[in-house]
């Protein structure tokens, strides 16, 4: 997967520096621009230099204020700190030694903690599904769960489908019947689909086979882009609300809308809301 995105990526005449890290950045001779030297010994003379880093859990308060942290805000699995009154939930709450920087992550906390406040001991936090996407224009990259079988570990099967002039990859992971981590590249349609196998502990029996070949047309995008990891458009939302979908699980379940990367959900609530209240006041 990575060899067919370094190609994809060439052809874009965007060059890339394997095995390589910027070891300093100075001024430019000219006293415009910047040269970046790299630890292979050469260096760049570049116009700009964009960073990126990731996040890093700002828990200094918390730490002043005495609540037990790692990385992060150590919380249960109600999302609590060391102190019962006060919560954590996103980037900054630390569950059993991880952190997850990921929207999916952030709005499962958020319900468990919700859920726990109005007396619902039952749902507890056991963690999310990582799931990243790397967005082209005309080519997209997903990983879900995990992407490696786990060294000296038995009961894993890694089955591969690569077909490199359709540029389509597919690496599953399988332990006990049931997919454990995938690598996709080339067909967006299925990464919501494949993160809800992982996510739902989904037995695969005669799906086996299945899970490695396309085959399933997508809707084309009806209107503006809503979902840009699985190409739902406000004419599709629009549909489905339509044909009877009124809450926000209904709506993603039904269009796939909001099950990748889950940055759009705050959108495709607004636009059901409204819809809502256009029936209201039809009615």
């Amino acid at each position: 997967s990575g060899q067919l995105l370094l190609d994809f990526v060439d052809e874009k005449e965007i060059k890339v520096f394997l095995n390589d890290q910027v070891q300093a950045i100075f001024h430019g001779k000219t006293g415009t621009g910047l040269t970046a030297q790299l630890r292979s010994g050469q260096a760049l003379d570049v116009d700009a230099i964009v960073y990126a880093v990731g996040t890093k859990p700002n828990i200094e308060f918390a730490q002043e204020a005495g609540l037990e942290s790692a990385r992060g805000l150590t919380v249960n699995d109600y999302l609590q700190s060391s102190d019962p009154d006060i919560f954590a939930i996103g980037e900054i709450a630390e569950h059993n030694g991880k952190i997850l920087g990921i929207t999916a992550a952030a709005e499962k906390q958020a319900d468990v903690a919700a859920r726990f406040l109005n007396g619902d001991v039952q749902q507890r936090y056991d963690g999310a599904v990582p799931m990243n996407i790397l967005k082209f224009s005309d080519l997209d990259l997903c990983a879900i769960g995990i992407s490696e079988i786990p060294p000296n570990e038995e009961g894993y099967d890694e089955i591969l489908f690569i077909d490199k002039s359709m540029r389509y990859y597919k690496k599953c992971i399988i332990k006990d019947d049931k997919l454990v981590g995938a690598i996709m590249i080339g067909d967006k349609s299925e990464f919501a689909e494949f993160k809800g196998l992982i996510e739902n502990n989904i037995e695969l029996s005669d799906r086996r086979m299945q899970l490695l070949r396309s085959g399933k047309k997508s809707d084309p995008v009806i209107g503006k882009l809503v979902c840009s990891c699985n190409q739902v458009g406000t004419g599709n939302l629009m549909k489905m609300i339509e044909g009877g979908c009124s809450s926000l699980n209904d709506l993603c379940q039904s269009s796939g809308a909001g099950l990748g990367c889950g940055s759009c959900k705050p959108e495709i609530q607004k636009l059901l809301n409204e819809s809502l209240v256009k029936v209201d006041v039809g009615r």
